[in-house]
């Protein structure tokens, strides 16, 4: 009885109209603990007429009056109730009376079964309580209608529950408004994705990070050891590959050679020159995916840590390098591992016995590693959510300046990031979480014709062995060498071409 009369199917409107001159409360009481059955809910009228209760065409009336639809828009819908052959059968088993069984009721209105007791009609309108039922020929007219303000899913299938419905309604909108352009160029960013934490190393000086950073106008670069935490950070006079070499080659000459360094894609690490450093000295070069800042966590939360020790140094007017060997010094929540196997001797006072080297229990070391990064990741796949994998020429989109732009996948870099082409011919490598599905785009692309046989030999160019060896930020159609020519482009986009007076005659050959 606490449900408002306008919201009520027309069955329970009549009782309720009926019930309104009394003050009455409603207990349910469930059959089984009934002991004997009511006569009156057994013996009920089988048969409908039309004066059962006085007033129902008033309160129709009413209802068609207070919809907020206009003259013009109900006339279109009557219209098209009329010329729909669903619900011309759907108002006549309403007339009629709906079968007890439901494989008895007619296929064409069997999805109505289920609201069966909410539906009615007046003035060739078919009413699903105060909602209209739209016929075929308009409902995607009205879904383009509820959309006019580019609201999300839950937005407008929320206005549209609202005033009208048909079967489905909620998954057929939910689809457009997926597929909307403009929606999905403006759409929020991906939720993030459970941590995928980098391999433990087995020993010190094994897994290191590196990365730039620019303090009170100069530059430095920050190299972090994964398994002592052990760091150093160098001010540089330029960032340039020859400048990093240098400093990167005394650090690896005094604790070894690594086997695996992790940096991001800035051109100093990924020049010609760098890469020709690390085949000489068999280091296996990672890089993290461009925008994904996270993917190299390690060495941004030491470039915050060197940071600070300048920051606070410089307020404080003392040297930066003391700071830095305490902090060397300090125990870890896991446990101190020195790099060198012991203690370095700082301004603290010490005994000889601190200071001599100690052998590390590097099973426990490990242990401790593994739980506390098994915490880490528990806590932070609370709120992350997997995302579906992505498939080679699937279309795809990726966000660039905030904004949703279309692309396709043309190759996997690894586990984790892809390369992308987008409509202008660029590539870019991103991180799955910077990519969207676009079912939308794959309908438009099978509308359009098909591409030329150039542009097929241009994509095919781009292998997935040429893309992974240039982890660059992006990379256009234009710069791929053609064999066709005899001279190379840059990437700029200008042509190289030999010298004749150096080259002779067939310089083209």
């Amino acid at each position: 009885m606490r449900k408002p009369l306008y919201s009520a199917p027309p069955r329970l409107q009549r009782m309720l109209l009926q019930l309104q001159d009394f003050d009455l409360d409603v207990i349910h009481c469930r059959g089984k603990d009934i002991s004997l059955g009511d006569a009156l809910s057994r013996n009920y009228v089988t048969d409908t007429f039309h004066n059962l209760i006085d007033g129902l065409e008033t309160h129709v009336h009413t209802v068609l009056k207070s919809l907020p639809i206009s003259d013009l828009k109900l006339q279109q819908i009557q219209t098209a109730t009329q010329n729909d052959a669903q619900l011309q059968t759907l108002i006549s088993v309403i007339s009629n009376g709906w079968p007890d069984d439901r494989r008895n009721c007619p296929t064409t209105v069997s999805e109505y079964w289920n609201h069966r007791d909410e539906l009615a009609f007046e003035d060739n309108i078919v009413f699903k309580g105060q909602k209209i039922v739209i016929p075929k020929s308009l409902r995607q007219d009205m879904t383009n209608a509820v959309h006019v303000g580019h609201f999300g899913v839950e937005k407008t299938t929320r206005r549209a529950r609202d005033i009208m419905f048909w079967p489905s309604m909620s998954k057929q909108i939910t689809d457009y408004v997926l597929k909307c352009q403009i929606c999905c160029k403006y759409r929020d960013s991906n939720k993030k994705e459970p941590l995928h934490p980098h391999d433990i190393p087995q020993r010190p000086w094994q897994y290191l990070s590196c990365d730039l950073f620019t303090w009170n106008g100069q530059d430095f670069m920050v190299l972090v050891d994964a398994y002592s935490r052990y760091f150093e950070f160098d001010l540089l006079t330029s960032t340039s590959s020859t400048c990093i070499l240098r400093k990167l080659k005394v650090h690896l000459s005094r604790f070894g050679i690594c086997e695996k360094l992790k940096t991001d894609n800035g051109t100093c690490f990924t020049s010609e020159q760098f890469q020709n450093f690390l085949k000489q000295w068999n280091i296996k070069h990672e890089t993290s995916s461009p925008t994904h800042a996270s993917s190299n966590g390690l060495s941004e939360v030491y470039v915050k840590i060197a940071k600070r020790i300048l920051q606070k140094a410089k307020d404080d007017n003392k040297d930066p390098y003391l700071p830095l060997l305490e902090y060397r010094n300090t125990p870890l929540k896991r446990g101190c591992i020195p790099l060198m196997g012991r203690r370095l001797k700082s301004l603290l006072p010490t005994t000889n016995n601190q200071l001599l080297p100690q052998t590390v229990n590097h099973c426990e070391a490990r242990k401790k590693m593994e739980e506390l990064q098994f915490i880490s990741k528990n806590h932070y796949d609370k709120n992350a959510h997997k995302m579906k994998p992505l498939k080679i020429g699937e279309s795809v989109r990726i966000r660039k300046d905030k904004y949703w732009e279309p692309a396709k996948v043309i190759t996997q870099h690894n586990e984790h990031s892809f390369h992308v082409q987008t409509p202008d011919g660029a590539v870019y490598r991103r991180n799955r979480r910077f990519l969207n599905k676009a079912p939308e785009l794959s309908d438009l692309s099978k509308q359009t014709q098909q591409p030329s046989k150039v542009d097929e030999h241009q994509e095919s160019i781009l292998s997935e062995q040429t893309i992974q060896n240039t982890p660059t930020e992006s990379l256009s159609l234009a710069n791929v060498p053609d064999k066709s020519k005899p001279f190379t482009i840059t990437r700029s986009g200008r042509e190289v071409k030999p010298n004749k007076l150096y080259c002779g005659k067939d310089w083209t050959k």
